[in-house]
């Protein structure tokens, strides 16, 4: 409507009441036209708009068209954190805190009191006075008049506010502008929540792909270091190229891991402490053969890393550092960057490898530092094989020439000398028998590989102890020379089962160690001790005889508590041993905890010492019976130990280690000695005349020249007859020092002692040696007895057993008879004597004397 004030004057008092509502129905219809359209271009920012900051901005341009909003600011509020950040501000007056503030420092603000109400505030100056009068709020930044603030709110929970604020009274707000900034509210939240899933998404994918790269290098790197090594092995192993080129070679190699453009090889001669300069490439050298002429050790870098024997990354500043300091000359003004590795082997420094920079923008960094370290090793590796090939080749000219120069015959003698030489390196550095390292090479291995962790703790290797769980058993029944033919197999298998970087070693006896290096885990090493166990639980053929075995490994990995080989070979037999206890055919990896078995096993073997001096050790007796009448004929000695200190020890937990420490021999007299004064006894007071008792002989005694005569001496001190007395043996003992042993079976004899052979038919070829030793009784073992009359089987062998034991005239004894059945079985076939639980255990004296008394009165 356009209607100017002379036509407004001419209108009557009802025209003009009609034209001024008319005027303010227009003015309300614009005010709302304008507020609808912010309103539409709001919801479509809310939809479009891709980033926080410019939605901030078009924000505060469409709530400024709306209303005065020259004061506006928006603040996200983080309950998990306990935080706000004030994310958009423009302000006249108030300055704002950047970054994430905890929001107790807004403790009685305005912004705070929306958050913890969640609802608008219109805080008028007299609104403002009765919060601050209840101590709701209080007066935080610049006073205004009007402030004017909404809760942003996502299902229910307050996730920041949005406000504006008024310094001047020209400028007031009210509910219809609290309205208006509530509805836009909602908008900010719908619009906030999707560009923060919008940037989260959009960091969470750049995150990932940033790591998909790096991944991606960090392969690329690896695989390019390990072409790297790969190659400078190759060059080391061609005798064909030229030391010059060899040098320039690993330059080339070494400048594709690292800028090398400046870069030198120094070597040491340690006779004459000279440095020599093998190699050198320098962009600023105007004259490379005077800048790298040999001199003597003296205070440059390349001294410096000589003597320490360590990596040193230098900047110009620490190099300028340590000329104050005096530690080395005058330094190259130029160098911005010095990177020096020194080249070990086998700990000792054999010289320098240096790259250096005279450009700011190239600086080697510690990451630098250790690829060039690690790659040294190598090269140091490389120079000092290719040395020994040049020294080998030097030497090979010099001998040729001496043979060119002297006679046929002396040509002869030399290439003999040679053989000799050749021969005896070998003999020194492997064991004579199965080809592999000896000790001494292997200690001198594992100690290098001891160093090189030191120097680089993340490499990981292990030892494995090996010991054959039955080897003695196979030694004894089928010989030594069936025993050499299997360590042959075994150490001959060993390589093929371990990787072909992995070093075998003999140690003697049926001791092998093996050496893993370079592991990518443990579990590699498992899986070989795995293979080994695995493989030697099958049977082996020595000469046509199936022969079990088994093996029991120790395994010991690295850790930097290890100085040197001896501690851990240690601890890999400790291991080893721990296997053994637990069953054999296993392997066990080392802990500490298995030092206390071993204190516990020496503690034991000094009780044992000890015991000895003491006598502690008794006999008990287990009858042995006539089998046709059941009547006791005599009893079997068998050792116990009642210790002061630990009480009744059962045999099996003091007997295996006895035999180890070879203790076992005067553990034996004792028993023998006790057990005739007990026989003794019993003639005395019970007349049983024809009672004998029989003792057990650790193998070793028979290999004693005075066996014969120390029984002698026991039976004439005791007084009773050697015709009572019964000696039992193993196989064993018929197998080794055979002369010395049927010498004394003999001089036994001589004396009238019996002699009997336990455990018959547990051995590999026990019906070879019957007829050659004096024997008089067979005692069948235990393992074919039990349950017999289940086994056709054990019945057959026991009857040819019987039937051998008759045509050589001797008598059969069963031992572990546990049933009626199994003693009828035994009588039936013409067995005459048997012992076991059946009839009786092992009993105290006492308890032996009245089950005696028991059978003689019968």
């Amino acid at each position: 409507m356009d209607l100017t004030t002379q036509d407004f004057e001419n209108l009557s008092g009802n025209e003009k009441e009609l034209a001024a509502e008319a005027l303010q129905l227009l003015h309300k219809y614009q005010k709302l036209q304008t507020r609808y359209t912010a309103l539409f271009e709001l919801n479509k920012l809310s939809n479009e708009c891709t980033d926080l900051a410019s939605f901030y901005r078009e924000t505060h341009k469409i709530i400024a068209s709306l209303m005065k909003a020259e004061n506006f600011y928006v603040a996200i509020y983080d309950p998990t954190f306990a935080t706000i950040e004030f994310t958009y501000h423009v302000d006249e007056k108030d300055v704002f805190p950047k970054g994430a503030v905890p929001i107790q420092d807004f403790e009685g603000g305005l912004t705070k009191y929306v958050i913890d109400t969640k609802k608008p505030l219109l805080a008028t100056p007299a609104k403002l006075n009765e919060l601050a009068h209840e101590k709701q709020v209080k007066i935080v930044g610049a006073t205004g008049v009007d402030w004017l603030g909404v809760p942003l709110l996502n299902d229910g929970y307050v996730v920041g506010v949005m406000a504006v604020q008024s310094y001047c009274e020209e400028t007031r707000y009210t509910e219809q502008e609290l309205d208006l900034l509530m509805y836009t509210g909602q908008h900010v939240v719908t619009a906030i929540g999707r560009l923060q899933d919008h940037e989260r998404l959009y960091q969470a994918v750049d995150s990932r792909t940033r790591e998909l790269m790096q991944q991606i290098r960090d392969r690329e790197k690896s695989e390019l270091l390990q072409e790297s090594l790969f190659r400078i092995s190759e060059l080391t192993n061609d005798s064909n190229i030229e030391i010059s080129e060899f040098y320039s070679k690993v330059h080339n190699i070494v400048g594709q891991l690292i800028n090398a453009s400046n870069f030198y090889i120094a070597k040491l001669s340690t006779d004459t402490n000279l440095i020599n300069f093998v190699y050198y490439v320098d962009q600023n050298s105007d004259d490379l053969s005077r800048d790298f002429q040999p001199r003597i050790m003296s205070d440059h870098l390349t001294e410096l890393v000589i003597r320490k024997g360590e990596t040193l990354l230098l900047s110009s500043d620490d190099i300028i550092d340590l000329h104050k300091k005096g530690v080395i000359s005058t330094p190259h003004k130029a160098t911005t960057t010095w990177l020096g590795v020194p080249l070990i082997h086998s700990g000792v420094v054999l010289g320098v490898m240096v790259i250096q920079s005279y450009h700011r923008k190239l600086v080697y960094t510690e990451q630098d530092a250790e690829l060039l370290n690690f790659v040294s090793d190598h090269i140091a590796s490389a120079i000092k094989r290719r040395e020994l090939l040049a020294f080998e080749r030097q030497t090979h000219e010099i001998l040729e020439q001496q043979v060119r120069l002297r006679t046929l015959a002396l040509e002869e003698e030399i290439l003999q000398r040679k053989q000799a030489e050749e021969q005896l390196t070998h003999a020194a550095s492997h064991d004579n028998l199965t080809g592999l390292a000896n000790r001494v090479i292997f200690i001198d291995l594992l100690n290098h590989a001891i160093a090189s962790s030191k120097r680089f703790p993340e490499r990981l290797f292990a030892i494995l102890f090996l010991d054959l769980d039955r080897f003695k058993v196979v030694n004894d029944s089928l010989g030594h020379h069936a025993g050499d033919t299997l360590l042959k197999i075994v150490a001959k298998e060993l390589l093929s089962l371990v990787r072909n970087k992995d070093t075998v070693a003999r140690f003697g006896g049926d001791e092998f160690v093996i050496l893993i290096e370079d592991l990518e885990s443990k579990q590699e090493a498992y899986d070989i001790a795995e293979r080994i166990t695995e493989f030697l639980s099958t049977p082996f053929m020595i000469d046509d005889h199936p022969v079990y075995i088994g093996t029991s490994i120790g395994v010991l990995f690295n850790n930097e508590r290890y100085d040197n080989a001896d501690i851990m070979l240690r601890d890999a037999d400790t291991a080893m041993y721990h296997a053994k206890e637990k069953g054999r055919g296993r392997y066990e990896v080392f802990d500490s905890s298995m030092h206390s078995t071993v204190q516990n096993a020496l503690m034991l073997e000094a009780d044992i010492r000890e015991a000895i001096k003491l006598e502690e050790f008794i006999p008990y007796y287990q009858p042995i019976v006539n089998l046709g009448t059941d009547r006791i004929i005599g009893f079997e000695a068998l050792a116990r130990w009642e210790s002061n200190k630990r009480g009744f020890v059962f045999p099996n937990d003091f007997i295996p280690l006895a035999e180890d420490r070879n203790l076992c021999m005067p553990i034996d007299f004792q028993i023998l000695e006790k057990s005739c004064v007990q026989l003794k006894k019993w003639h005395d007071q019970l007349g049983c005349d024809d009672l004998y008792i029989s003792c057990n002989l650790y193998c070793d005694h028979f290999f004693s020249l005075s066996l014969a005569e120390d029984i002698s001496k026991i039976l004439d001190k005791v007084g009773i007859s050697p015709s009572n007395l019964r000696i039992e043996l193993t196989e064993r003992a018929l197998l080794d020092n055979s002369d010395i042993v049927l010498k004394n079976m003999k001089d036994l004899k001589k004396l009238g002692v019996k002699i009997l052979l336990d455990d018959f038919g547990t051995g590999y070829s026990s019906l070879s040696y019957l007829h050659l030793f004096p024997i008089d009784v067979l005692k069948i073992d235990r393992s074919f007895i039990t349950n017999v009359h289940d086994h056709e089987s054990h019945q057959a062998i026991i009857k040819t057993i019987i039937d051998l034991a008759t045509n050589l005239e001797m008598a059969t004894v069963g031992e572990g008879i546990e049933s009626l059945k199994d003693a009828e079985v035994l009588k039936h076939m013409d067995c005459k004597f048997g012992q076991g639980y059946y009839f009786s255990k092992p009993l105290k004296p006492i308890e032996a004397e009245q089950v005696l008394i028991d059978s003689l009165n019968q």
